[in-house]
C-alpha cells in the first residue's frame, strides 16, 4: 500500500480541525507554531427562562380591574380555588411569583406552610385590594334594580337565578334574602339554627338554581344569557362586557351596587418560590403592590354602593364544616 503524502496527512488535520479542535487533537497533533491559531471552543449560554407571573382572580385582566405603578408586571388569571390553590403551591414548579387570595385562604396557606412568611411581620400576606360578589341581572328582561329578596321571587320574576357552588357568600346571600340585616349576617350563621335558616332558604330556590364554581363559569351564565339573575364577580361583569361586540350583542348584564359581598384579597408568595426570588417579589410587593378595585358602574347611578364585609375571621373558623356541609346537601349543574 502507498504511503499518504505529507500533502493528504495536511488536508486531514485542516478537515478534522474544521470538526472541532477536541476530535483533531486526538487524531493529528496541532502544529506547534508561534502562530497558529486555537478555534475558541463554544461556550452554550444559559437559556433564559422568564420567572411565572403574578396570580389574579378570573376577569380581573379584561376587566382592567388592577392597579399598578408597574405596567410591565406579567399577570396570569387563576380560578380562586383552594383546592388550586393549594396544588399549584406544592408543585415543584411555581406557578406565579404571587398569587391574590383571599383572607381566608391566606390563613389556610400560612398555617399549611404553602406561602413564604412576610419578614418581621406575625402574617403572610400583603394587601391587594378587594374582590366583590354583586347580584347581576338581564336588563333586557328586568328594567328596575332587584333586590337579594327579588332573586328568590320567581312567581313575579320567572326565569333560572345562578349561585356560587360554596357555603361562602351564598349562604350569605340566602340569609339577606330571608330578611336578615347585614349587621346580623354572622351571629346568626353561628347558630345551627342560622345555618339550617340559610340551608332551607336555599331549598326553595333549588328547581331554578344553574351553580356557578369559577368566575369562568360565571361568565358563561352571562354570555349564553342561561339566567334572569346572578350573583358574579364584579370583575366578569365588566369583563364580559368588555368582550361583547357593540351594536345589539352587547352584554345585556349589569351589576346592582346594594348589600355587594365584598372580600378584602391579600398577595401571597409560594413556597416553591425559590427564597432569592422571594425576598425579590416582596420588595416589589412592598414598592408598589397592585391593588384589585373593581366596582362597575352604579345602576342606577345616584345609588350610594352598600358592602357586606365577607368576615374571614368567621370563615377560617367554620368554612371547613360549612362547605362540607353544603357540598353534601347540594349537586353543582354547571352551565
Amino acid at each position: 500500500m502507498q504511503a499518504a503524502s505529507p500533502h493528504q496527512s495536511s488536508g486531514i488535520g485542516t478537515f478534522l480541525t474544521s470538526v472541532g479542535r477536541d476530535i483533531t487533537s486526538v487524531f493529528v497533533p496541532a502544529p506547534a507554531s508561534a502562530h497558529a491559531h486555537r478555534r475558541a471552543r463554544h461556550v452554550r449560554k444559559p437559556v433564559h427562562r422568564p420567572e411565572p407571573g403574578f396570580g389574579v382572580p378570573q376577569g380581573t385582566i379584561a376587566a382592567h380591574a388592577l392597579t399598578s405603578a408597574n405596567t410591565a408586571l406579567p399577570l396570569v388569571e387563576w380560578d380562586g380555588k383552594t383546592s388550586t390553590l393549594q396544588t399549584a403551591m406544592q408543585a415543584t414548579k411555581p406557578a406565579w411569583m404571587a398569587v391574590l387570595v383571599t383572607g381566608t385562604q391566606l390563613t389556610q396557606a400560612c398555617e399549611g406552610k404553602w406561602v413564604h412568611p412576610i419578614d418581621n411581620t406575625s402574617t403572610c400576606g400583603i394587601p391587594g385590594g378587594v374582590s366583590d360578589v354583586a347580584l347581576t341581572w338581564d336588563r333586557s328582561r328586568l328594567t328596575t334594580a332587584p333586590s337579594w329578596q327579588d332573586f328568590w321571587d320567581v312567581a313575579r320574576h320567572p326565569g333560572r337565578r345562578g349561585l356560587h357552588f360554596g357555603a361562602r357568600t351564598t349562604l350569605e346571600i340566602a340569609l339577606l334574602a330571608d330578611g336578615v340585616a347585614p349587621q346580623n349576617i354572622y351571629a346568626t350563621l353561628s347558630t345551627p339554627a342560622g345555618v339550617e335558616r340559610a340551608f332551607r332558604r336555599l331549598d326553595l330556590l333549588r328547581p331554578y338554581i344553574v351553580w356557578w364554581e369559577t368566575p369562568a363559569d360565571a361568565a358563561r351564565i352571562m354570555e349564553q344569557s342561561g339566567a334572569l339573575m346572578l350573583s358574579a364577580p364584579a370583575t366578569e361583569v365588566t369583563s364580559v362586557s368588555a368582550r361583547a361586540p357593540s351594536g345589539p350583542a352587547t352584554s345585556l348584564f349589569v351589576a346592582g351596587t346594594q348589600n355587594v359581598l365584598r372580600s378584602p384579597l391579600f398577595w401571597a408568595i409560594p413556597i416553591n418560590v425559590s427564597a432569592e426570588s422571594a425576598h425579590r417579589t416582596l420588595e416589589q410587593l412592598r414598592m408598589h403592590a397592585p391593588h384589585l378595585e373593581d366596582m362597575p358602574t352604579p345602576v342606577p347611578p345616584e345609588a350610594a354602593p352598600t358592602f357586606l364585609t365577607v368576615s374571614d375571621t368567621f370563615w377560617s373558623l367554620h368554612g371547613d364544616a360549612l362547605e362540607q356541609q353544603f357540598a353534601a346537601h347540594f349537586v353543582p349543574r354547571t352551565p
